[in-house]
């Protein structure tokens, strides 16, 4: 009986030790390829979206993201569709300005001529211009048609150099 205790401290101790290096040896033995465009969930973009947009509550329909992360950048591509108040909302939350869109821009920023996806057509919202602005270190870039409540948005962020 007097073994006990210590038997199960030592069992809690190693398996809480094996449960917080895991994740280092799993990174070790099966890296995460660089450069690789991993798709969303569809349902999780929304969420994602609805809380960066300040409306837990707008509806978020048609929602398409992708992701790319390297050594020197992670970029984010989401295509959705949600009202205009929406939209308004997020552009004064994060200071957007808005600019001319030209076709250098559309394939420098937006990536129009090698897109990541299928399902990414910027050019198809067809505006004149688009929000940019940077929100704690992550760069945003949206097209959005009011019209059409179709709406790019591309978001990179490159990591703090030690």
């Amino acid at each position: 009986m007097k073994y006990i205790l210590p038997i199960v401290m030592g069992l809690t101790i190693f398996v809480g030790v094996a449960l917080a290096v895991t994740p280092y040896v799993l990174d070790y033995v099966f890296p995460i390829k660089e450069g690789v465009i991993r798709d969303a969930d569809s349902e999780a973009a929304e969420d994602a979206l609805g809380v960066w947009f300040l409306s837990p509550k707008a509806n978020f329909m048609d929602v398409e993201a992708a992701r790319k992360q390297t050594k020197e950048e992670s970029t984010a591509w989401f295509v959705f569709k949600v009202k205009r108040q929406a939209v308004e909302r997020f552009i004064h939350a994060k200071k957007l300005v808005q600019l001319d869109l030209d076709a250098d821009i559309l394939k420098d920023m937006f990536y129009s001529n090698a897109p990541p996806r299928d399902w990414w057509h910027p050019k198809a919202l067809m505006r004149t211009s688009y929000f940019k602005g940077v929100d704690q270190g992550r760069t945003l870039a949206l097209i959005y048609n009011a019209e059409t409540k179709e709406g790019a948005l591309v978001t990179s962020i490159k990591p703090k150099v030690k």
